[in-house]
């Protein structure tokens, strides 16, 4: 089962928002900067008034619970007769639902930290920096250390168990980053990260800053959800969270600062400003130079040459960056303005709040990883590097046979008349001819193509982009068709966009992106249609094709435990998109629960379509109901 649901935003702005549109979270966020500039106790009284509501709706779901179960209790004790009325009048099943339904709301399962573990007693020199850092800062406890593939560092909160049961603190240590860093350098990012959670500075501040991504997480984990339960509790903080969020935003800033205050009594302000420049420039110096470069040999190597991470730790040894390329990135950064799709200022802030200017890092010769994962930093390279072997073999294994053959499909296609290609191979030869040899081989390709199908997105995108790179005007139209698709709005806006600001039209240009705008608006507004379905939504009879229909009606007469099904389809914004089907089943036979049987008929479904399944005896049976009354039985 596929749901084809990406789309490429053409605009910055802030984390997905489930009751805020990106306009509405500004205009929060400001109005939270006015009120903290006004006055900042009033702003903080209200702030904490307001992450308050979260816990006390959690606990009146918990409160409402024990009323309930205690209710029951007595009721059975105190009086066997009324206690027999109500199992009579089937009351006690209404309330024995009741208290299943409050415990799936309350029992949100987070996904448990993934990684390698770092242990105590083999890693000493790490657990002396945390140490040291827990101790100064006063920070709370870190209960275990993960290291990661990744360029970055972070401490992460969940609950143990669901809601309740106390934070469990994860620090993530990413293996590029300590490569990339000196120990001085990555002991300013840790008391950064520490600065979140430390008692000596901002209390107020670090618990606002935790609780903001506590509620974003519940948000996400009630949204994973599908039990009834979760659903009541899903609603409430699909409108609680994003606006806590912007609320929040302008303290929320403020404690990045702090924590990079934090970061400079620790080390140094030179060191701090050091480790913040020394990330934002070689992220992607470490990309573009190494990384690129590593991926490229698989269009020559059939196999990695070399071990990605221990190749890495080499590369950053003997071809560091240069004081030139650390300087125009610097210039690069530096012009990045602070904005609201993050807490997290610009660099030019960052810089300027700790040293009156920006200062190349010192270069040196042992690293982090080196320092601080004493003498199992080989095998720890060593277990990355197989791992990632073990995840991208076969991809890199893929794009080698396939560049292989689009070279061997060049060199027998030469002479051949692109008017006698079937339209599979014009389409292979157009593609490898853009990839492998040039714009002027491609695009007569791509225009035989786009002759023959004149709407065809993937023909407009690159004739287009063909033609914006030769500056011709004409790309336009072209380009303009590739707004029809979410895959590729986004390059096919900026690139029309270049073009008419080259050409010294700038009223064509912000008209060009407005269109854009508009477009993706559209596509944006499909996808969260298909992303999910509820009981508000409007279902009809459904309009599929037979050998579609043909081939889902094959798996489920292979479910055992599919009895009576129905087919509706959901009504979508725009007549264009791609239909949403829902299932509804009558379950049969032997199982396990609804919730089991549902995701076992989501799993046969293997069709190139999006369908969701409900089942008419489980938590979204009124979905179920609707989509039986409105739809049609197929089986």
């Amino acid at each position: 089962m596929q749901i084809h649901c990406s789309l490429t935003q053409i605009t910055t702005g802030p984390p997905s928002m489930a009751e805020l549109n990106e306009q509405q979270f500004i205009e929060l966020v400001k109005q939270s900067e006015a009120e903290a500039e006004q006055d900042i106790n009033r702003y903080k009284i209200k702030l904490a008034l307001f992450a308050a509501l979260g816990y006390g709706v959690i606990f009146a779901v918990l409160i409402t619970l024990v009323l309930l179960v205690g209710g029951t209790v007595v009721t059975a004790l105190v009086s066997s007769s009324l206690f027999l009325l109500l199992v009579k009048k089937k009351f006690i099943f209404l309330i024995l639902i009741a208290i299943w339904t409050f415990l799936r709301a309350l029992w949100v399962k987070f996904d448990p930290p993934s990684g390698y573990l770092l242990e105590r007693d083999k890693y000493p020199e790490l657990f002396q920096e945390i140490d040291h850092l827990t101790h100064t800062l006063d920070a709370l406890t870190i209960h275990q250390v993960i290291l990661d593939d990744r360029l970055n560092a972070a401490v992460v909160q969940h609950p143990r168990f669901g809601l309740f049961g106390g934070q469990q603190n994860t620090l993530f240590l990413g293996l590029q980053l300590l490569l990339a860093l000196s120990p001085q350098e990555m002991k300013s990012v840790l008391a950064h990260e520490f600065g979140h959670l430390s008692g000596n500075h901002s209390r107020f501040s670090g618990w606002i800053y935790r609780v903001r991504i506590t509620w974003f997480r519940v948000m996400e984990a009630f949204d994973q959800s599908n039990s009834f339960g979760a659903g009541l509790m899903r609603r409430f903080f699909d409108w609680y969270a994003p606006k806590f969020s912007a609320y929040s935003f302008a303290l929320a800033r403020n404690n990045e600062y702090e924590a990079d205050r934090v970061a400079a009594e620790l080390t140094s302000p030179a060191t701090a400003a050091k480790a913040l420049i020394n990330v934002y420039t070689k992220a992607p110096y470490i990309e573009q130079e190494y990384w690129d470069h590593y991926f490229q040999q698989a269009d020559t190597a059939p196999t990695p040459p070399t071990a990605p991470y221990a190749g890495l730790a080499t590369f950053l040894k003997q071809s560091p960056i240069s004081r030139e390329q650390v300087l125009a990135l610097i210039r690069q950064e530096m012009q990045v303005e602070t904005h609201y799709a993050d807490t997290h200022p610009a660099l030019k802030d960052r810089v300027t709040s700790l040293i009156d200017q920006a200062v190349v890092p010192d270069t040196f010769t042992t690293n982090a990883a080196e320092a601080w994962l004493g003498s199992r930093y080989e095998k720890l390279l060593q277990h990355f590097d197989q791992q990632w072997m073990k995840n991208n073999n076969e991809k890199w294994k893929n794009r080698y046979e396939y560049v292989q053959h689009s070279k061997q499909l060049l060199a027998e296609s030469k002479d051949l008349d692109p008017q006698t290609l079937t339209d599979d191979k014009l389409w292979e030869l157009a593609h490898a001819a853009f990839e492998f040899e040039n714009d002027e081989t491609a695009l007569p390709l791509f225009l035989a193509f786009h002759q023959r199908h004149p709407h065809s997105v993937g023909a407009g995108y690159y004739v287009g982009l063909i033609l914006a790179r030769k500056q011709d005007e004409s790309a336009l139209g072209y380009l303009r068709i590739a707004f029809e698709s979410p895959n590729t709005i986004g390059d096919a806006a900026r690139w029309g966009y270049d073009l008419l600001m080259n050409l010294k039209k700038e009223r064509e240009a912000e008209q060009w992106w407005q269109q854009a705008r508009t477009a993706a608006d559209k596509h944006q507004a499909i996808a969260e249609a298909q992303s999910h379905i509820a009981d508000s939504d409007h279902f009809t009879a459904p309009r599929i094709d037979a050998d579609l229909q043909g081939q889902l009606l094959q798996t489920l007469a292979e479910h055992k435990n599919v009895g009576s099904t129905w087919l509706a389809q959901k009504t979508l914004p725009y007549n264009d998109a791609d239909p949403v089907y829902i299932l509804a089943f009558r379950p049969k036979g032997l199982y396990l629960s609804f919730e089991a049987i549902t995701k076992s008929v989501e799993e046969a479904l293997n069709i190139d379509a999006n369908v969701f399944v409900v089942c008419l005896w489980g938590d979204d049976k009124s979905i179920a109901k609707k989509v039986k009354k409105a739809g049609t039985k197929i089986q």
